[in-house]
């Protein structure tokens, strides 16, 4: 397996992209009718990946693996302190040449088995995988007490000795950036016992804790209820099939079934409770542990954002929340209800056939996607057309049997992103292929920019790209919409992504920061408490058009998010960021389109306020996310044209 240089490989690149970018553009993409139930064979091979630029075999795999684990016992056998600048050098080296090694393996294997779900060999072959990662994560602790063995002096005269530092330098400096918050190695081992999360390297969200283990395991074996559907027959629902009948066109169906829903957690509301307290407390114990004020400031200072930043996302929207009460009242007027209610929340506005945009082949949503993220310059473009054209093997496109649900983007360094899609032909599969290919074209310019120690964004910066992608492509669909029916439909889309993103995950964030301050002040965290804190929250979000029935205030009891580690409010704060970039990139042109490549290009090399501040956004200021709030309020202005004053 070739390894490149990031200065060397972006060169190479860049001249393949020159000789392919006509290519990629005018290449004769094949009809395919999308058939889930389709052998993975029966999809014609220009639609499946091409994993070989990773192995060529699985033999090769597995000669790699053998190399990981002799790397891995190899840095096993450095000495956590007393270390030179030449032997940190050395570790470095071999900790990211390892790490690298390792996660070329694991997204190998992880690739296959996406699409071959029931191959119990590829299964075995990601366990395997990710069994190794975790070895090589297990020496992260070494790295860094190696690190901070050295004082700021030595650490000047280290840079200035052994020029192969440099290269680790950002790296190295936010590990340094921290150091007043390591404990003593007794201590240090206490709290790796207990499951310390705030020095992983990787995902917390793949870290669970025991409290988040118990919840899961909790709503697995919970029996929920049956229900009534649509045709009169009696139907078990599942956690699965909830977010169906929820939606459902007929108000009594979804109604039953948000009731039957929560009535059944509530059941459980004192086990549900616990299982968040005791995720909380834990959380507030680790924080405290290291000399931290609040779990909140823990978890932020370990992706170097200020407090400012969570708090600004909360107090900003909460002055806003009269454009969502415009949204209850739209929707309460544009259905013909009495009141809103939550089982209301979720069914089309207006018929769903309306301006659906089903019927687009992935040929034609790659156009389209290109021409509408035109705006983004030539380097962009390119890299689109050259990632999307499926013979180029970054992309699964179409489903099949035994392939995983849904899309995703992974990185692999020094190849080339890949992107699994379930492509159905219709509008929202172009949305998703827009959403994917911000992730994807954020990591290849990450990746051909910087070093293997800068290149991963951390994940407050990623959903920046994608939500740009998108809002971009809502802005060239509108511009080109051919019927009221049409622009319809891409209004309502957009009020609702708006809404459950924006001002749904903040009232999560804000629900998980006044829950962690109960916590700690030593309140007793109560499902009690929980109901009244969380009901009254979708009070105030929601507005007096908004009615609250019996066991609402349960909704906390079953969402995941909260379990993430003072992560939910990034989704907030990626799609302010992203439309505040799209209307900067529409407004500006180029100096915006260079700032945006500049934040793109950086990965983890400078601190991510100073990155996003590149593209222009600051997001300890109320201005990006007012920019989002305020496309609602138009978006709005134009909907009660349409569909009230209308009178359609």
């Amino acid at each position: 397996m070739k390894r490149w240089g990031a200065v060397a490989w972006r060169a190479a690149m860049v001249v393949l992209l020159t000789l392919g970018a006509g290519g990629a553009l005018a290449s004769e993409i094949p009809s395919y009718t999308p058939d889930p139930n389709a052998s993975r064979e029966e999809v014609p091979e220009v639609f499946r990946w091409d994993l070989s630029a990773l192995f060529a075999t699985e033999a090769d795999w597995k000669a790699e693996i053998e190399v990981v684990a002799r790397q891995v016992e190899e840095l096993a056998s450095f000495p956590a302190t007393d270390s030179d600048a030449q032997t940190l050098a050395r570790i470095l080296g071999l900790y990211f040449d390892t790490h690298d090694r390792a996660n070329h393996c694991t997204l190998y294997a992880n690739l296959i088995h996406s699409v071959r779900l029931d191959d119990d060999h590829a299964g075995a072959m990601e366990t395997q995988s990710l069994a190794l990662m975790d070895e090589v994560m297990t020496q992260a602790t070494t790295v860094r007490q190696a690190i901070l063995s050295f004082d700021d002096q030595e650490m000047t005269d280290a840079y200035a000795s052994e020029k192969d530092l440099q290269t680790y330098r950002s790296y190295i400096e936010n590990i340094r950036r921290r150091r007043d918050r390591v404990l003593d190695p007794q201590a240090e081992r206490v709290l790796n016992l207990m499951g310390d999360n705030l020095w992983a390297e990787i995902d917390l969200n793949e870290i669970p804790s025991k409290s988040e283990n118990a919840f899961g395991a909790l709503l697995t074996d919970i029996a929920w209820p049956k229900i009534i559907d649509e045709d009169g027959n009696e139907v078990q629902m599942t956690l699965a099939s909830y977010g169906k009948y929820r939606a459902s066109e007929n108000r009594e169906v979804r109604r039953q079934a948000v009731q039957a829903f929560f009535g059944t957690l509530y059941q459980f509301r004192h086990a549900f409770a616990a299982t968040l307290s005791g995720q909380y407390e834990f959380s507030t114990e680790l924080a405290r542990a290291r000399g931290y004020e609040s779990a909140k400031v823990a978890y932020l200072d370990k992706y170097a954002l200020a407090p400012a930043v969570y708090d600004n996302l909360i107090s900003t929207v909460r002055a806003h929340t009269d454009v969502l009460h415009r949204y209850v009242s739209l929707r309460k007027t544009v259905m013909g209800l009495d009141a809103v209610h939550l089982y209301d929340l979720y069914v089309p506005m207006v018929d769903a056939e309306i301006g659906a945009g089903d019927g687009m082949d992935y040929a034609t949503a790659r156009e389209t996607l290109i021409e509408a993220l035109g705006p983004l310059g030539k380097e962009y473009g390119q890299l689109l057309a050259y990632g999307t054209d499926p013979a180029n093997g970054w992309i699964d496109v179409y489903p099949h049997a035994a392939k995983r649900s849904g899309a995703f983007s992974a990185s692999v360094y020094g190849v080339h992103p890949y992107v699994l899609m379930n492509f159905q032909n219709s509008q929202d599969d172009m949305f998703t292929l827009a959403h994917e290919f911000g992730h994807a074209i954020h990591s290849h310019l990450a990746m051909t920019s910087q070093p293997y120690s800068a290149f991963r964004y951390v994940p407050f910066l990623a959903e920046i790209a994608s939500t740009c992608n998108e809002a971009l492509v809502n802005d060239y669909l509108l511009r080109h919409s051919q019927s009221d029916e049409e622009r319809i439909s891409l209004l309502l889309a957009q009020a609702e992504n708006i809404r459950t993103t924006i001002f749904r995950q903040t009232l999560f964030a804000q629900f998980e920061r006044d829950v962690h301050a109960m916590v700690g002040r030593g309140e007793a965290v109560t499902a009690d408490a929980l109901d009244e804190l969380y009901a009254g929250l979708v009070r105030d979000y929601y507005g007096p058009d908004y009615v609250l029935d019996d066991y609402d205030g349960m909704e906390w009891a079953y969402v995941p998010h909260f379990y993430y580690k003072f992560y939910v409010f990034t989704y907030a704060t990626g799609l302010s960021s992203g439309i505040a970039i799209a209307d900067r990139v529409r407004e500006m042109g180029e100096p915006a389109v260079k700032g945006l490549m500049a934040m793109l290009s950086g990965g983890s090399s400078e601190a991510p306020l100073q990155l996003l501040a590149r593209a222009g956004v600051d997001l300890t200021q109320p201005a990006p996310i007012e920019a989002a709030i305020r496309r609602l309020a138009e978006t709005l202005d134009e909907l009660e044209l349409l569909l009230v004053k209308g009178s359609r």
